[in-house]
């Protein structure tokens, strides 16, 4: 028996998560909430050092930080992605003026969309 992911051709597929990934490229710089929600999954968690110690997340608390941060300049790169089935990862970059989040997400798709279930992110101060 195939699965849904079977069915999909790579092009599709493609498509399909390169959608939730502009969701996030697009929205973050811009603090676009809704379209930052869309890339998600509601149980998401978000991850980060600081200060040597790991801080997680959820959703909701993320997407509030995101709207009280200041707008700023940003270019957005994806840098990579792969899936496998239903799962799959990608590495993506926001470069502002005076840093930039280097982040990883694992991706799962469900009912037919892809949603980042897990990002992890680096902030790397720039000279």
């Amino acid at each position: 028996m195939k699965t849904l992911s079977e069915k999909t051709s790579v092009e599709d597929e493609k498509h399909l998560i390169l959608l939730t990934l502009n969701d996030y490229l697009q929205g973050r710089p811009v603090k676009d909430i809704d379209r930052l929600r869309a890339a998600f999954h509601p149980d998401a968690y978000i991850r980060t050092i600081i200060e040597r110690k790991l801080v997680q997340w959820t959703l909701p608390q993320y997407l509030d930080l995101v709207a009280q941060a200041t707008l700023q300049e940003c270019r957005p790169e994806l840098l990579s992605y792969t899936w496998d089935g239903d799962t799959g990862a990608a590495h993506v970059q926001l470069t502002f003026a005076t840093f930039r989040f280097i982040d990883r997400f694992n991706l799962v798709k469900l009912d037919g969309k892809w949603l980042i279930v897990d990002k992890i992110s680096y902030r790397e101060e720039l000279q």
